[in-house]
């Protein structure tokens, strides 16, 4: 009977998996489909503008496509460097090191944007006391992209090829190095001609996360973006404007591009094949490792140099030209001494943000706590069913869509799921927004209790358990859980910290009940500045607290 119950019990947490966050991902193929004769004159076909946004579609698709190319050549150039650090290297502070790269993964993309803005654009900011000004519509070289944008989008998307590289590193056997080293190859040469090929595949996986979370990115790149404008962005300027075709079809287009990316490389590496170096002149290569073995000091040293330079200017610098910019603004105006420009006035005189900011932080409280708790227990639910079924491997797949779909269009696609225009269930308010976040809270606390999971072997004793006679209710309660906790707990607090900086999908599903990411994108277009400081400070000082208590929690 217990048995029953339980299985009973997985049957509706597998359907509320597929309805609570797999359906919101793909939803906007069928409304595209049900609607098609109004997509169609929308875009194709207006009686008044005929096709003109499906010129708007191409070229923000474009534009999108090419800043995250960009930005990940960039990652790859200087993600690797920080990933091998990471691995093969012991020296002081190197926990320090682990946490600045995790940071942007759960750091709040609207406080970090405005950072990002305030560090290279304000008067007294480092880079303008060195000789280096960049305005929001300063252009990049060669790529014409808003070099403020290019710097967002490196910083939210390198980790991902951080972390998938550094797994691949610790997952390489030793012994390959060894036997390189043995025969006189440089560390330079066994990187080039052992070790990278190795870890190939690795790096194609973080190289489609990282361009999958550019094209979607949202939050930080409205508030750094001036009159340029992505795919994402349009997303939500349409769907405000009450433009539901174009906004569906062009939210679309961004799923089918991440499916595009993602199944292919699961597949891929399911197959698990080794990459095989590619062949070069025999004369040619004796010249390359001559000149490794030659420049191998001096390369080393500028490697590590140039990386954690890269690191303190994207990372570190933004956020403590935040919290320097927010003490210089805390009683008034820096410039003109008026304490009407200052944090305290514009909180507690007139203005009044006080009790916004108060609102909109109580609110994403409320969703964060409330989709961690619900997505805690699909977690659990979803990694039994990816370790002990046959679906399993197909599932953890799918489970990776919702980590890379667009926020904005999963803002969209919420919407005209469960509102009106779909089952008429929630119209936009703080329940739709839980229900959106749950749709990215399950696949993070899922990958988290997978990695402890299998690190731990929790089979085994699972097995054990069941030898001596417990039913698998009690053995996940007594035995499954226990051992994954910590991997639980610290996936919950990635997944809470996520929620609360979450911005793209928010602004189309929070209705009335607005939270404290979005309230910062309003505050910045609104130009009080002073609020935004204080409220993007508060932000990213809670998301460092809770990424400190996850990564203890971790260990």
């Amino acid at each position: 009977m217990q048995s029953l119950y339980s299985k009973a019990l997985t049957a509706l947490a597998v359907l509320a998996i597929g309805v609570l966050v797999l359906l919101p991902s793909f939803y906007l193929f069928t409304f595209i489909v049900l609607r098609w004769s109004e997509v169609y004159t929308e875009i194709f076909n207006h009686p008044l503008i005929g096709n003109t946004y499906l010129l708007y579609i191409t070229r923000y698709l474009f534009f999108s496509f090419k800043l995250a190319l960009t930005a990940l050549i960039v990652d790859l150039l200087l993600g690797i460097p920080v990933a091998y650090i990471l691995v093969k290297k012991n020296f002081p502070g190197k926990g320090i090191l682990e946490n600045l790269v995790l940071l942007p993964l759960v750091i709040p993309t609207s406080g970090f944007g405005f950072a990002t803005l305030i560090a290279w654009t304000a008067i007294e900011s480092l880079p303008v006391l060195l000789g280096i000004r960049i305005r929001v519509d300063t252009l990049v070289p060669v790529v014409n992209i808003p070099a403020l944008m290019l710097i967002v989008h490196v910083t939210l998307t390198f980790p991902y090829i951080v972390k998938t590289v550094s797994a691949a590193l610790r997952d390489l056997e030793k012994g390959y190095e060894i036997v390189s080293e043995s025969l006189g190859a440089s560390p330079l040469t066994t990187f080039r001609k052992v070790i990278f090929p190795l870890i190939l595949p690795g790096i194609f996986s973080g190289s489609v996360l990282a361009f999958a979370r550019s094209l979607g990115e949202t939050g930080a790149t409205m508030v750094v973006a001036g009159v340029t404008t992505t795919a994402s962005i349009a997303i939500v300027k349409w769907e405000l404007e009450g433009k539901l075709a174009p906004a569906a079809f062009l939210g679309a287009l961004l799923v089918a591009a991440a499916l595009a990316v993602i199944l292919p490389v699961e597949y891929f590496l399911g197959r698990k094949k080794r990459v095989r170096g590619v062949g070069v002149p025999k004369e040619l290569e004796l010249k390359v490792v001559s000149a490794e073995r030659k420049f191998l000091s001096k390369l080393s040293f500028v490697k590590d140099a140039v990386s954690l330079l890269f690191l303190f200017i994207v990372v570190v610098m933004p956020i403590i030209s935040l919290v320097v910019f927010t003490v210089k603004y805390w009683s008034a105006d820096p410039y003109t001494g008026r304490p009407e420009g200052g944090i305290l006035y514009q909180l507690y005189g007139p203005p009044n943000y006080s009790s916004l900011i108060t609102r909109s932080l109580t609110t994403s409280l409320i969703v964060a706590t409330t989709s961690t708790l619900i997505s805690l227990y699909l977690a659990v639910v979803t990694i039994m069913v990816i370790e002990k079924t046959r679906l399993g491997r197909v599932l953890r797949a799918l489970l990776k869509i919702p980590l890379v779909v667009p926020t904005s269009a999963l803002g969209l696609s919420m919407v005209l799921l469960w509102g009106p225009l779909g089952l008429s269930i929630l119209r936009p308010s703080i329940w739709l927004t839980i229900l959106t976040h749950i749709v990215f809270s399950v696949p993070v606390i899922v990958e988290t209790g997978l990695a402890s999971y299998e690190e731990l072997e929790v089979e085994l004793y699972e097995e054990t358990a069941r030898t001596l006679g417990a039913n698998p209710y009690d053995v996940l309660e007594t035995v499954s859980i226990p051992m994954i906790k910590r991997g639980l707990v610290a996936g919950g607090l990635l997944a809470f910290t996520h929620s609360l900086g979450e911005t793209g999908a928010t602004f189309l599903v929070m209705g009335d009940h607005i939270t404290i990411s979005t309230l910062v994108v309003n505050l910045v277009e609104a130009l009080a500045i002073p609020t935004a400081l204080f409220a993007s400070t508060l932000l990213i000082l809670f998301s460092l607290v809770l990424l400190t208590l996850a990564s203890l929690v971790s260990k």
